[in-house]
């Protein structure tokens, strides 16, 4: 653009400005709503014209005398085809953008200068549209979230484009973190965010419904769904308070459907990042699963271990139960005399004393060996006095609150049931916007051809 051509789209734009500000100012705004409105409503339209006349002006160069353009790919000349029309929608409005379509001989492709001038992918939104879409996707119903996004910002998306783009967005943080985290496996890790004195890495599951291919019109058969676990972590640092760690005071999260094996990777770059191997103490606080102990021994083998307490408490009321049935008089006595020893630091008296029962019946057998197994196996996390005289949580309260916020109130709600795919990008989304330091999620906006 010349300095003379520049001048004169200023100062046609001006005119126009003030031509609009003549107009909509005629009736002088009264109340603050309506200053608010009147004010909203003009830089819209500015911003709507400006933007238009700018992609006109992209859009109608010179045209080559010859008629040919070089090819992006190998640098030879390419044959002008056609003008083809492009719909685009940005945070200023809809345009249609008219685009030389060449063809190179060479390549046996076609391309677009004018595309590639622009930084266009193949989507049909700007990257601050899908932005907006991945910020509102992981907290709102898809059908609630495009009017949302259309009351608050004036931008009109169907619903299905503004899944698509939600779950491309989703899709493409999450390959993201999986490839941060083979590199961080491989001995390449990410960068650190913080330096904690204590930091506490949990681990719980939580079922969302999954379906099997289907579509609406039944031409895939009924519909069938499944519970499907999806597997969350978060990492904190607590506050504290007169009698040790309280509450949360920053926590990342992370949150999959996809299996145990790639599970912990994820966990492991997520503790990373938020720097526990700058902290002082690393507390891995957990139930008392296997799967749970061999996660930590390998991300995190210097921790601390320790298994929610009230986890421990509900394998006391599952002997208790299977012993003396639904007698409140019996079973609370012996529980409370059991958590008791628990919180003295004598697993060995809770083993004892569940050795002490005398089974009449094979479920009763089981019983006893399973849960004198859990005690006896878990027996050196559960050291819980001396867990609460170091200021440690012992409860996987935040955990579970964590699975509920981050899965439950989003993935779980009546007559809700998800793709694996979509379920998998939308809790990718939520876990990271959640999190105390949301990553910036412009990387994964661009849809590449």
């Amino acid at each position: 653009m010349s300095n003379e051509e520049r001048q004169h789209l200023i100062e046609s734009v001006v005119a126009q400005y003030r031509e609009l500000l003549q107009q909509r100012l005629a009736r002088e705004p009264r109340t603050l709503d309506e200053i608010e409105q009147t004010v909203e409503e003009i830089g819209r339209a500015m911003e709507d014209e400006l933007e238009r006349r700018l992609l006109e002006r992209k859009a109608h160069p010179e045209v080559p005398a010859d008629n040919q353009a070089a090819c992006p790919r190998c640098g030879r000349w390419g044959r002008y085809r056609r003008t083809e029309e492009r719909q685009l929608v940005t945070q200023h409005g809809e345009h249609t953008l008219a685009r030389r379509r060449y063809y190179c001989r060479r390549c046996h492709q076609g391309f677009v200068p004018l595309d590639r001038e622009l930084g266009l992918d193949r989507g049909e939104t700007s990257q601050q549209v899908r932005l907006w879409v991945a910020e509102i996707a992981p907290r709102v119903a898809i059908g609630e979230g495009n009017g949302l996004l259309a009351r608050l910002t004036g931008v009109q998306l169907g619903a299905s484009t503004f899944e698509r783009i939600a779950v491309h967005v989703g899709t493409a943080l999450r390959q993201a973190e999986l490839a941060a985290a083979q590199q961080h496996q491989a001995g390449h890790p990410p960068p650190v965010q913080r330096k904690p004195r204590r930091i506490y890495v949990s681990v719980d599951g939580i079922f969302a419904p999954l379906r099997d291919p289907w579509k609406k019109d039944g031409s895939l058969g009924e519909l069938h769904c499944r519970p499907g676990e999806c597997k969350t972590a978060e990492v904190y640092e607590a506050k504290v308070g007169p009698k040790g760690d309280e509450g949360v005071a920053w926590r990342a999260y992370t949150a999959t459907f996809a299996e145990a094996a790639t599970f912990g990777p994820l966990v492991g770059t997520l503790a990373h990042r938020a720097g526990h191997h700058f902290a002082q103490e690393v507390i891995f606080l957990a139930d008392g699963q296997a799967y749970n102990g061999t996660l930590a021994a390998r991300q995190f083998p210097t921790a601390v271990q320790i298994v929610d307490f009230q986890h421990a408490m509900a394998h006391l009321f599952a002997a208790a139960h299977a012993f003396f049935g639904e007698e409140k008089a019996v079973v609370e006595p012996w529980v409370e005399a059991r958590k008791a020893e628990l919180l003295d630091d004598r697993v060995a008296a809770v083993v004892q004393a569940l050795a002490a029962l005398t089974p009449r019946t094979d479920e009763q057998r089981e019983t006893q060996a399973r849960e004198s197994g859990y005690f006896s196996h878990n027996a050196e996390r559960m050291r819980y006095k001396t867990f609460l005289k170091h200021g440690y949580q012992i409860a996987t309260g935040v955990m579970e609150a964590a699975c509920k916020q981050v899965v439950h109130q989003r993935l779980d709600q009546v007559g809700m049931h998800w793709r694996p795919e979509t379920a998998e990008a939308i809790v990718a989304l939520r876990a990271a916007v959640l999190s105390s330091a949301p990553p910036d999620l412009r990387p994964y906006c661009r849809m590449t051809c």
